[in-house]
C-alpha cells in the first residue's frame, strides 16, 4: 500500500514584512489547517513584493530601496531562502512579475509612475541593465503577465487607466489602453486560468471590474462592474491618505488585494478601513460575478494569497500590515465562506505572501 507523503500537504509562506525589512518564513498544514512560524527570517531591504519562479528556484523580492532593486534568492530543498543576485531597478517597486519564458522580470513603481524590464539570463540571474520603461500614468500600483506570456498589464491607480504592454523579452510596447471610472484607482489585478478574463480591484471606489481579454490584440472590454464594498460596511468612496494623514479617514474605502481561489469558481478582495475580506461566486461561463459574503481576518489586509488544500479545500492567506500577524481561513468549498483564522505573529508591516508548495 503507497505511504502518505505528509509534506505535500505543507506550503511554506514567505511574507514581505516592510517594517523590518525582511522576509518571514511561514508553514501551512493543508490538512489540518495549521499555521505555524518557522522561525526563519532573511534580509530584504524595503521589500514590497515577490514573485516565485518554480522552475528555477528562485524567489524574486521586489525592493522600494535606495537605489531601488530586485534581490534573488534561491530557495533550498527544506524551504530556505539564500541570496544569490541583486540587481538595480530605475524606480522604487511596488509590485513585479515575471515573463512565463523566463527571459525578464517587470516592476511596476507607485512613485517612479513607471513600468521597467529587467533581463535575465538563461539561469535566471538579472542581466543589467533593466529596459528603459513606460509611463503608463500616475501611480502605476501593479503589473502582471498574461498566462499565455504575450501581454502584460499595469494599473495606474492615479490616472484611472489598465495599460496593455505587447512582451518582447524585457521591452514592453503599449498596444492599448482601457479607463475605469474616475476618482476609482485601479490597483490590483489577477487573471483566470485560461487567460480570458481580468479582474481589476480599484482602491478607492470598492469596484472590482472584470474585463474580457482578446488574446491576438490583448485588448481589453469591461464586462461587469461590481461593488466589494457592501453597505453594511458603512464606508464612503474617497483617497484614503494625503500627506498629512498617515492613516486613512475611518469612514474612506481603502480597498488593496484580490484573489481567484484555485479551481477559479471564488474571487476574494480585502479592504483595509475595516479590516474585512469580500468574496464573489465566479460564473463559470462569462467570467462575471456575484456577492457571496464579507468576514472580518486580520487588521488592515493589505496583501493576500490563496492556497489550495488537501481534499479540495483552499484557504485565504490574509497579512494585516497593522496588526503584524497573518492568518489562513478555510474556504468552504461549495459556498466559498470563509471560516475563522487564528493569527500568527510575523515581522512589522506584513503586506505580501508568497505561497510555495514543499
Amino acid at each position: 500500500m503507497p505511504t502518505h507523503d505528509a509534506e505535500a500537504n505543507v506550503y511554506d509562506l514567505y511574507i514581505a514584512c516592510a517594517g523590518d525589512d525582511r522576509i518571514d518564513r511561514l508553514a501551512l498544514d493543508t490538512a489540518s489547517g495549521a499555521l505555524t512560524a518557522t522561525g526563519e527570517s532573511y534580509p530584504a531591504p524595503g521589500i514590497r513584493t515577490s514573485a516565485y519562479d518554480a522552475d528555477r528556484g528562485l524567489f524574486y523580492s521586489g525592493q522600494s530601496s535606495q537605489p531601488a532593486t530586485v534581490q534573488v534568492l534561491r530557495r533550498d530543498d527544506d524551504g530556505a531562502l539564500a541570496s544569490v543576485a541583486t540587481a538595480e531597478v530605475p524606480a522604487k517597486c511596488v509590485s513585479i512579475a515575471l515573463a512565463q519564458d523566463g527571459s525578464a522580470v517587470y516592476s511596476a513603481s507607485y512613485h517612479g509612475h513607471s513600468v521597467h524590464g529587467l533581463p535575465l539570463d538563461a539561469d535566471g540571474i538579472p542581466d543589467p541593465p533593466a529596459v528603459a520603461g513606460d509611463a503608463p500614468g500616475e501611480k502605476a500600483h501593479s503589473v502582471v503577465v498574461s498566462p499565455d506570456g504575450a501581454h502584460a498589464y499595469v494599473a495606474s491607480l492615479g490616472d484611472d487607466v489598465v495599460v496593455a504592454y505587447a512582451v518582447d523579452g524585457a521591452r514592453l510596447s503599449e498596444v492599448s489602453r482601457v479607463s475605469s471610472p474616475a476618482g476609482s484607482g485601479p490597483r490590483h489585478q489577477r487573471f483566470n486560468a485560461a487567460g480570458d478574463r481580468l479582474y481589476v480591484l480599484h482602491e478607492m471606489s470598492g469596484l472590482v471590474t472584470v474585463f474580457e481579454r482578446e488574446a491576438s490584440t490583448g485588448r481589453l472590454t469591461g464586462l461587469q462592474h461590481i461593488d466589494a464594498v457592501p453597505d453594511s460596511l458603512d464606508l464612503v468612496p474617497g483617497w484614503a491618505r494625503d500627506g498629512n494623514t498617515p492613516v486613512p479617514g475611518l469612514d474612506r474605502i481603502w480597498c488593496a488585494d484580490l484573489h481567484l481561489a484555485a479551481d477559479g469558481r471564488f474571487l476574494y478582495t480585502t479592504e483595509r478601513s475595516t479590516s474585512t475580506v469580500t468574496g464573489f461566486a465566479v460564473d463559470g461561463d462569462s467570467g462575471t460575478l456575484t456577492y457571496a459574503g464579507t468576514w472580518e481576518t486580520e487588521k488592515q489586509p493589505r496583501g493576500a494569497a490563496v492556497v489550495p488544500g488537501a481534499g479540495g479545500r483552499d484557504y485565504l492567506v490574509v497579512a494585516g500590515e497593522a496588526s503584524g500577524t497573518v492568518g489562513a481561513h478555510p474556504v468552504d468549498p461549495q459556498t466559498g465562506a470563509l471560516g475563522a483564522a487564528v493569527g500568527v505573529a510575523t515581522g512589522a508591516g506584513p503586506l505580501w505572501v508568497e505561497p510555495v508548495s514543499r
